[in-house]
């Protein structure tokens, strides 16, 4: 029991370090698919490849420490995420003259990096940290049942019990310095990672217990060292959407800018003044990027909310009156349906800014009609909704809340609808890709949630949900 806990001991440990350094290898890999995602530099695809050797290292010696079934199914699935990652990574930059595409890089590092990899490793690691806790209670327990026989032949005759205790504590010292030899070996493990764990040449019961509680505390700190460096991923991913958003505005901003810069320079090197058609495109494209940073700022800055009670039939009814003409000249039938008068009025009335709920609701009518043909549809629903299972009121609300829906008999949404939500995604050829976003956040501020899904029988019905003003009575 001695030999097999302290095989475990040390099993545990070196395993515990090549789920680590896995997990910074595969840290490294992302990084390096970030870089390209952000600067199309080919370079750094290559320094991806680079890794490849000691990935396959640590997935060997992970291999070779791998005892019991689990252990061995989840190094292989480890191992067939990182044999697939590099299989790809190959195609991809082996051949010069392949077009690289960015979503094909992405699904690289989300499918098989992040789902895969890094979540195998994880549940790997967690593996490992139980069977290293549950042979350190083992250990625990063999001393104090050691104690309780030293006792117990103590009490027995006094001939009998010299003798016998004599024969017995010299047992007791040669296990426990047979069990101190392997405990060096898993202490020796430690040092490079958290520091030396002393053991004495000699060691008593207390010893061992002071060593394997020591274990135990700096196993704990192995494992908050890989909770930090997880923290830092995340950190990292953050970075790079924040470089994704950047990128995005920059794309956005370069084509009216180069659209001046080439009339500019045509006046210049034809030494003529610009004409009233040149200075009609240099203030359109000047208009273009003032309403680009604007809808970024507006998309960036904490919301100011003028909040006061607000009946979203209202809302509807203004609203109306503002893309009604518009609708006509292409044939659009827009419907509304809303509660009846004798619906009290507090059912219907959230507490929030009537003026941003009114671009939410413009917004999303307005999406619709870009996507439908002339002639179609669009309904606009205000309703009870009685489906809050997954919510919680907020300070100042009642359980209660209020949809209002928005749907359409044009397109379906993409495969990627989620990403209809993120900063600068358009389906639409001249689309800025802030819209959605920025009326998720208006929703968001109010309390609320904000979805899309797929209509049956075609089209989209995006939904926001708001929190109802708790009743006076």
């Amino acid at each position: 029991m001695q030999k097999r806990n302290s095989e475990i001991l040390s099993n545990n440990v070196a395993s515990i370090r090549a789920a680590e350094e896995l997990e910074l290898i595969v840290r490294e890999m992302r990084h390096g698919l970030d870089r390209y995602l952000l600067t199309k530099d080919r370079e750094y695809l290559l320094l991806a490849i680079q890794n490849q050797d000691a990935a396959n290292e640590w997935i060997n010696r992970a291999d070779g420490l791998a005892g019991g079934d689990d252990e061995k199914a989840l190094v292989a699935v480890i191992r067939s995420g990182i044999d697939n990652y590099f299989s790809q990574l190959h195609q991809l930059v082996d051949d010069p003259d392949t077009q690289i595409s960015s979503e094909r890089v992405e699904a690289l590092e989300e499918e098989i990096l992040s789902k895969q990899v890094l979540v195998t490793s994880r549940r790997y690691l967690n593996l490992n940290e139980s069977e290293l806790e549950e042979s350190s209670l083992r250990s625990g327990s063999m001393a104090l049942k050691l104690s309780l026989a030293m006792a117990l032949l103590g009490a027995c005759g006094a001939a009998v019990g010299l003798v016998a205790g004599y024969g017995v504590a010299r047992s007791i010292s040669r296990s426990m310095y047979l069990l101190s030899v392997p405990i060096r070996d898993v202490a020796g493990k430690l040092d490079t990672v958290v520091g030396p764990v002393e053991v004495s040449a000699d060691p008593s019961l207390q010893d061992l217990q002071h060593v394997l509680e020591t274990v135990s505390t700096r196993v704990g700190s192995v494992v908050e060292q890989l909770q930090n460096r997880h923290k830092e991923v995340i950190r990292a991913d953050q970075l790079a959407a924040l470089g994704r958003l950047g990128a995005g505005l920059a794309h956005e901003l370069r084509n009216p800018l180069m659209c001046m810069k080439t009339l500019v320079q045509s006046a210049r090197h034809n030494k003529s003044n610009l004409d009233a058609d040149d200075l009609a495109v240099l203030d359109d494209e000047i208009t273009r990027v003032d309403k680009l940073l604007q809808t970024f700022l507006d998309f960036a800055k904490p919301s100011s909310l003028v909040s006061k009670p607000v009946d979203l039939r209202e809302i509807v009814h203004q609203t109306f009156a503002l893309v009604t003409s518009r609708a006509e000249t292409r044939g659009i039938e827009v419907t509304r349906s809303m509660p009846d008068d004798a619906m009290p009025v507090d059912a219907m009335t959230v507490q929030g800014d009537a003026t941003q709920l009114r671009q939410v609701l413009l917004n999303l009518i307005l999406n619709a009609f870009d996507f439908i043909p002339n002639g179609g549809k669009v309904d606009v629903t205000v309703a009870a909704d009685h489906d809050v299972s997954s919510k919680t009121s907020i300070k100042g609300t009642s359980s209660r809340w209020v949809s209002l829906s928005v749907a359409d008999n044009g397109c379906s949404l993409p495969e990627e609808s989620e990403r209809i939500f993120e900063p600068f995604f358009s389906t639409k050829e001249l689309g800025l890709g802030l819209g959605l976003p920025i009326s998720r956040k208006i929703i968001g501020d109010h309390g609320g949630t904000l979805e899309a899904r797929n209509r049956d029988g075609g089209g989209v019905i995006v939904t926001a949900r708001l929190p109802v003003l708790c009743s006076t009575q």
